[in-house]
C-alpha cells in the first residue's frame, strides 16, 4: 500500500511541476494548507467515552469542594446589602 501511495504522490508532484500558472499553484498551496490544518484539528480531538461517572470527573479534575463554613464566611466578608432580586436583575443586564 505504501508503494501505491508513494507512486500517487510522485505522479502528483510531476503534475504540479508541469503547471506554469501562478494562480493554479496558489490554489494547490491553499489546499495543502487546508489539509494540514484539518489534520491538526483531527489530532487534537479525543474520542468521547461511552460513560463517565461523577467520581471519575472529580478525580480527573482534582476537584476539592469548598467547605460550607468557608463559603458563608467569604460571603459575609463581601458585605452585600442589595436584595437577591436586584443582584439577579444585574446579572441579566
Amino acid at each position: 500500500m505504501t508503494k501505491k501511495l508513494d507512486s500517487r504522490k510522485y505522479r502528483l508532484i510531476q503534475e504540479i511541476l508541469k503547471l506554469d500558472n501562478e494562480h493554479d499553484v496558489s490554489k494547490i498551496e491553499q489546499q495543502v494548507q487546508s489539509i494540514k490544518q484539518l489534520m491538526g484539528i483531527q489530532a487534537a480531538i479525543k474520542p468521547i467515552r461511552k460513560s463517565l461517572t461523577i467520581e471519575q470527573m472529580i478525580e480527573e479534575q482534582n476537584y476539592t469542594p469548598i467547605k460550607r463554613e468557608d463559603f458563608f464566611k467569604k460571603a459575609e466578608e463581601l458585605q452585600i446589602e442589595e436584595p437577591l432580586e436586584k443582584l439577579l436583575e444585574q446579572l441579566e443586564e
